[in-house]
C-alpha cells in the first residue's frame, strides 16, 4: 500500500505540473507510460538482452525517476502500477560479453550458456516494446509470428519473445491506453553500414521519413492525448571502427610495422578493380581482423617474410566491404542528418519534444569526454564507461546519461521537475567502468568467438531496403 501511495503521488505531482510551456503534445502524466525503440531501448549490453542490464535501459531509467516500480520477473497478471519489460535470464540471448583473464592480458569473451525469456507468460503488453535490431519500419511491420527461417535478422527472433504474436510494437502500445509515450529509432537504419561496409544498406531519406511520420501518426490516432518525446541519432565514430589500424601492427610490441621507413598500409581491392593501399583515414571495422590474421589485405612482397609466409592469403586484398573509406563515412554522416532533419520536422509539426542524444554522443566522444563531478566519461573501449564491451551498444552508465537526456526533453517541454538520475546508483553494478578514461585501444584482446557474436547480432531487419552489392552476415 505504501509502495503505491508514494507511486500515486510521484504521478500525481507530474500531472499537476504537466501545463506545457512550448505546446507540447498532451500532459506530462506517466500513469500509464510505454517506450518504443530498438537495442538501445531494450537495455541491449555487451552483446547480449539479459535481466542484469534491462533495468539501465533508458526507458527504464525514465520509469524509475517517475515513480514506477518494475514488474518482477515471472510476473503473469503484475499490477498496472509496474513497469513491465521482457525480462531475460542471464547470461541473456547473446550471451554476455565479459572481461576475463585480468592478468597478464585482459580478454573478452562470451559467458558460457545461455539465457531464456522469463516474462512471456505476461498477460498485457510490456511497457517497454523495443526490439533489438527494429528499423523504423519494423515497429509497423513485426508482430512476433514471423515463421522462423535459417539466418533471421536479430529483430525477427526478438520479436517473438517481445511481440509474442499479439501485433506490432505501434499496435501494443496503443492497445495499453498510453498516457506517455517515449520513441528512440533509426539507429539500425543506418548502422548496418558498419558490417556491411557499403552505403547502399542505408534506408533512404526518403523512406525513413515516411515510415517515421507513420509511426508518429499511427501512435497520434491511437493515443490522441497522450503526452509525448523523441530522440535524434548520434553520427559519432563507435570503439568498433576504431580498434583496427589500417596499417600493420606487430602483436608483440604494439607498433607499426615498417618497411624502408614506412607503414605497411593493407592492400583493397577497390571497386574499380584496382588494387591499392588503403588511404591513411580508411576504417576497418573489428570484424575484418579475422580476414587480416588470414593474411589478406598483406602486400605480396610479405609472402616470403616470416612469420607472414605461413599465412593462406598473402597478396590477397580486402573487399570493399571489408572496410569504410572517408567518403562512404561523409555518406552514412550526411544520411543520418538527413534523418535527423525528418525527426525534427516531423516532431516540430505534431508538438513533440526532442531529447538531444545526438548532443550527449557529440560531449563524450569529444577529446574532455563528459565530466560527471569527479568521472570521466569518454568513447574509449572498455575503460571510457559509455560503450559496452561490444563497444557500439552502451553500458549502464550509458543508458542512464542518455535516459536523462529524455527527462532534460520532459522538463523543458513540459515544465516539469523530473529529478535526472544519479550515476551512484551504478557504483555496485558498474564499478569496472569507473576508471580515468583515456585511449585503451591496445590493452586488451577480443575472442574471435566475441567478433563472432557481435557479427551475428547485425543482420538487416525488415523495412530496411536492400539496395547495391550484396550483404552476407
Amino acid at each position: 500500500m505504501k509502495t503505491t501511495m508514494r507511486f500515486a503521488a510521484a504521478i500525481l505531482v507530474a500531472v499537476l505540473v504537466a501545463t506545457p510551456m512550448f505546446a507540447a503534445r498532451g500532459s506530462a502524466n506517466f500513469t500509464n507510460f510505454v517506450a518504443l525503440g530498438d537495442s538501445y531501448g531494450a537495455g541491449f549490453e555487451s552483446g547480449s538482452l539479459n535481466e542484469r542490464h534491462q533495468p539501465w535501459s533508458w526507458p527504464a531509467v525514465v520509469a524509475r525517476q517517475v515513480g514506477y516500480t518494475f514488474c518482477p520477473a515471472g510476473s503473469t497478471t503484475p499490477t498496472p502500477t509496474c513497469f513491465a519489460q521482457p525480462l531475460v535470464s542471464f547470461p541473456g540471448i547473446g550471451p554476455e560479453l565479459q572481461l576475463t583473464s585480468i592478468v597478464p592480458t585482459p580478454s573478452i569473451v562470451p559467458a558460457s550458456g545461455l539465457g531464456t525469456p522469463l516474462m512471456t507468460g505476461l498477460q498485457r503488453p510490456y511497457n517497454n516494446l523495443s526490439i533489438p535490431g527494429a528499423t523504423v519500419g519494423a515497429l509497423l511491420t513485426l508482430t512476433g509470428a514471423e515463421p522462423q527461417t535459417p539466418g533471421e535478422p536479430t529483430a525477427v527472433t526478438m520479436a517473438r519473445f517481445i511481440l509474442r504474436g499479439q501485433g506490432t510494437a505501434v499496435a501494443q502500445a496503443i492497445r495499453q491506453n498510453p498516457s506517455f509515450i517515449a520513441l528512440w529509432i533509426g539507429g539500425n537504419d543506418y548502422l548496418n553500414v558498419m558490417f556491411s561496409g557499403n552505403p547502399a544498406t542505408l534506408t533512404s531519406a526518403a523512406d525513413f521519413r515516411t515510415r517515421y511520420e507513420a509511426v508518429l501518426d499511427s501512435l497520434i490516432a491511437g493515443a490522441p492525448s497522450a503526452g509525448m518525446v523523441v530522440g535524434n541519432l548520434p553520427v559519432g565514430v563507435p570503439p568498433y571502427l576504431r580498434l583496427v589500424a589500417p596499417y600493420l601492427i606487430n602483436p608483440a610490441t604494439g607498433q607499426p610495422v615498417e618497411l624502408g621507413g614506412q607503414r605497411i598500409y593493407f592492400i583493397v581491392r577497390n571497386a574499380d578493380g584496382t588494387e591499392t593501399p588503403i588511404a591513411p583515414d580508411t576504417i576497418i571495422p573489428l570484424h575484418t581482423r579475422d580476414r587480416l590474421a588470414q593474411g589478406y589485405g598483406l602486400p605480396a612482397a610479405l609472402r616470403l617474410v616470416p612469420p607472414f609466409s605461413s599465412l593462406p592469403h598473402v597478396g590477397e586484398p580486402l573487399t570493399p566491404n571489408d572496410v569504410i573509406t572517408s567518403a562512404e563515412l561523409a555518406q552514412v554522416i550526411a544520411r543520418v542528418g538527413e534523418y535527423n532533419q525528418a525527426i525534427n520536422a516531423a516532431a516540430a509539426a505534431r508538438d513533440i519534444p526532442v531529447a538531444d542524444v545526438a548532443g550527449l554522443f557529440n560531449r563524450v566522444l569529444s577529446p574532455t569526454g563528459e565530466h560527471l563531478g569527479p568521472i570521466t566519461v569518454t568513447g574509449a573501449p572498455v575503460t571510457g564507461g559509455f560503450f559496452s564491451f561490444d563497444f557500439f551498444h552502451l553500458t549502464d552508465l550509458g543508458y542512464l546519461l542518455m535516459g536523462n537526456e529524455f527527462i532534460k526533453a520532459v522538463n523543458n517541454a513540459y515544465d516539469t521537475e523530473i529529478p535526472l538520475a544519479s550515476i551512484f546508483q551504478l557504483a555496485t553494478n558498474n564499478g569496472a567502468f569507473f576508471g580515468e578514461g583515456g585511449p585503451n585501444a591496445g590493452a586488451f584482446t577480443v575472442s574471435t568467438e566475441a567478433v563472432q557474436q557481435i557479427q551475428s547480432f547485425w543482420t538487416v531487419s525488415p523495412g530496411t531496403p536492400r539496395r547495391g552489392r550484396a550483404v552476407s552476415h
